[in-house]
C-alpha cells in the first residue's frame, strides 16, 4: 500500500505560505505528486509552464483544464477519494501531496499516512488559515520529529496513531 505524505506550508499563526525547497526535495523523492486545481494552477503560472515534467502528478480537480498535457499530469475529475483510495491500495511508494484543497480531500476522507508541517518564522495575520476546509478525520496524530531548518523554519512531521 503506498503511503500518501501531505505539505503544510504555514506562519507561525497558520496562515498558507509557498512551499520551498524542502517540498521540492521530497517531491524528487516520490513516486508521484497529488495537486489540487488551485496549486496546479498556481505551480503552472509561476514557473510559466510546468517544472515537474519528470514526476508523474496527479491533479484533483472540478474540471479537466490540463495546461500540460505532454508532461504527464492526469486529472481526477470523478469520485476523488475512491481513484485516490484506490491509487493507494495499488503498489507500494509514496505519493506526496501539497495544496489546501487536496489536505482537505485526503484527511476528511482519512486518506493521508503522514503530514509534514513546516512553519515560517513570521505571522501573517489574516484570515487565511493553511487547512481552513478540513472538517477532521477523527485520527490521533503524534508528532514523529520536529526539526530546525535553516536556522528559522521548523520542520514537524506527524504520523496516524
Amino acid at each position: 500500500m503506498k503511503q500518501i505524505t501531505l505539505y503544510v506550508y504555514q506562519t507561525i499563526d497558520g496562515c498558507a505560505a509557498r512551499a520551498d525547497k524542502q517540498v521540492d526535495d521530497a517531491i524528487l523523492k516520490a513516486d508521484c505528486l497529488l495537486l489540487d486545481e488551485e496549486t496546479y494552477l498556481d505551480v503552472f503560472m509561476n514557473h510559466l509552464g510546468w517544472p515537474l515534467a519528470e514526476k508523474e502528478t496527479f491533479v484533483v480537480a472540478q474540471a479537466d483544464c490540463n495546461l500540460t498535457e505532454k508532461e504527464g499530469v492526469q486529472f481526477i475529475t470523478g469520485d476523488a477519494v475512491a481513484e485516490l483510495s484506490r491509487m493507494k491500495a495499488a503498489g507500494d511508494g509514496v505519493m506526496v501531496a501539497y495544496g489546501e484543497r487536496i489536505a482537505a480531500v485526503l484527511l476528511n476522507s482519512g486518506l493521508a499516512d503522514e503530514i509534514v508541517v513546516v512553519t515560517l518564522p513570521k505571522v501573517a495575520g489574516g484570515e487565511e488559515k493553511a487547512l481552513r476546509h478540513i472538517t477532521g478525520d477523527g485520527a490521533a496524530w503524534v508528532v514523529r520529529s520536529c526539526k530546525v531548518l535553516d536556522g528559522e523554519k521548523v520542520r514537524t512531521v506527524y504520523g496516524r496513531v
